[in-house]
């Protein structure tokens, strides 16, 4: 069966008079559906299928194409495929809506049938009942000033302009989404081109307006099964769960709702963060709080595998996991660090690793990784900072390659453009203060040793020297 590309009203009642299946409008309003159904009164788009399970496609586009939109409208929705989130324009900023994760994906691979109303493209997404396209141009919800529309059906939402934020009817009350702000959007002026739902002219930044102050919009409605049951769900594809009641959307092989209420994003063990600068970042009451009441899943394996960790949330712009902390001092130096211990928390009693995989993943991209050693005992209390390139390896030989330059300040740190590595006796991840037997040496060898001292300053008599050392942590951030 032949899709559809709608570019303008009147093309969507052109549709509606060949093909009174797919669109039917009513009572100023819009329904997409398979079943000849009026849709809902409170809704001025009603998207719904009741014999396929789809769901519904907002504009996909990069990060970059996101900021290429000129002077987005206040509301004007995106899918960021550059982070997996929802963005919108709260008139200032662009800011993200706060996830949390559902569940893997099991869904079964083939196609849906080939039922959906395109704009803006002309073979709409076989597992979308409207796919709006676009990398320039955004989607505009029901907009309303103050106020709320009377008798919302179940999965009811609108733009509150009043509040800037996204309303969501779960059936009982409003859930207000949660955000975070990304930034402020680009100048200038782009052309109007796309469809509009409501009376007068569309917004330029939009490639489809639901226009209405008394009535909100409808997403295709599925249970936890019918949501499982799509075939080959595309990126981005969004739903209203009704065994959840919570909109729904599908993202690399997961499952995600947008958050709403208190945003615990990191706080539990059932929403962890991949890192507490991801936390810090998406949550906005973490900032400037810190403890070891954080959660993180640096693979996002999922609830399951997230462990507890300490997040110092307020030096040097927060966000830093704490990914080693060496306890108390032993007698001898041949530690063999823990791999994966739970929790990861700045005790004396404590003594645990992240795993070099998960501290890999923590840093992303290791070039531009800051990692923030912190030493607390008799010999020396100055912090160090590295930004290097090497990646962490607890069964690396000694001679391979390590840090030899490092900061004491994160200023520095950050700035530095210039990776120093060279030779050690030990080598498996960064070797630093060096200065000769008149110097602080500071040795890190997972494989073996942990950390221990060799050498100290000249005014200095350290009582620890050539041992493991006591009250040393090593926190990891992405600058």
């Amino acid at each position: 069966m032949k899709r559809f590309n709608a570019n303008t009203i009147k093309r969507l009642l052109i549709l509606l008079l060949l093909f009174p299946w797919v669109i039917n409008s009513t009572k100023a309003q819009v329904a997409i559906n398979d079943d000849d159904s009026s849709g809902e009164a409170s809704a001025a788009l009603d998207v719904y299928s009741s014999t396929f399970n789809k769901g519904v496609l907002f504009p996909v586009m990069t990060d970059a194409e996101r900021l290429a939109i000129k002077s987005p409208a206040n509301g004007l929705l995106v899918f960021n495929r550059s982070g997996g989130y929802f963005n919108y324009f709260d008139g200032t900023n662009w800011v993200q809506i706060t996830r949390s994760t559902v569940l893997l994906a099991t869904n079964p691979g083939g196609s849906e049938s080939d039922i959906g109303v395109g704009v803006g493209i002309d073979d709409p997404d076989n597992s979308a009942m409207l796919h709006v396209n676009s990398v320039t141009k955004g989607f505009l919800l029901p907009r309303f000033a103050t106020g709320a529309p009377a008798t919302p059906a179940t999965g009811l939402i609108f733009y509150s302009s009043s509040i800037n934020k996204i309303n969501v009817y779960n059936g009982a009350s409003w859930d207000v989404v949660n955000t975070t702000t990304l930034g402020a959007a680009a100048g200038g002026t782009e052309t109007a081109a796309g469809v509009l739902i409501g009376t007068g002219t569309i917004e330029a930044s939009a490639k489809m307006e639901v226009r209405s102050t008394t009535q909100g919009l409808l997403l295709p409605r599925l249970t936890d099964a019918q949501r499982d049951a799509i075939k080959s769900p595309a990126e981005g594809l969004t739903i209203y769960n009704t065994d959840d009641n919570t909109v729904q959307y599908y993202a690399s092989s997961t499952w995600y709702e947008w958050s709403s209420g208190v945003n615990d994003y990191g706080t539990v063990i059932g929403n962890p963060g991949l890192s507490c600068k991801d936390i810090y970042d998406n949550n906005p009451g973490t900032v400037g709080v810190d403890g070891s009441t954080y959660y993180i899943d640096p693979d996002g394996a999922g609830a399951g595998a997230a462990y507890q960790c300490y997040c110092d949330m307020t030096r040097n712009g927060g966000g830093w996991t704490l990914v080693e902390n060496t306890g108390p001092k032993k007698a001898g130096n041949k530690i063999t660090a823990s791999s994966g211990a739970t929790p990861i928390l700045p005790s004396q009693g404590t003594f645990a690793k992240l795993s070099d995989a998960d501290i890999n993943l923590i840093r992303g991209t290791y070039s531009s990784s800051i990692l923030w050693v912190e030493r607390q005992n008799t010999c020396s209390n100055t912090d160090i900072w590295f930004k290097e390139n090497l990646i962490f390896n607890s069964t690396a030989a000694n001679g391979t390659q390590s840090i030899q330059s490092y900061y004491t300040s994160y200023a520095n740190a950050i700035a530095d453009t210039d990776m120093q590595t060279g030779t050690s006796n030990y080598g498996s991840a960064f070797d630093s203060w060096s200065g000769g037997t008149a110097g602080y040496r500071l040795i890190f060898d997972y494989g073996t040793e942990g950390f221990i001292t060799s050498g100290c300053n000249s005014t200095t008599s350290c009582t620890d020297n050539n041992r493991s050392e006591c009250e040393v942590l090593v926190w990891v951030k992405q600058p």
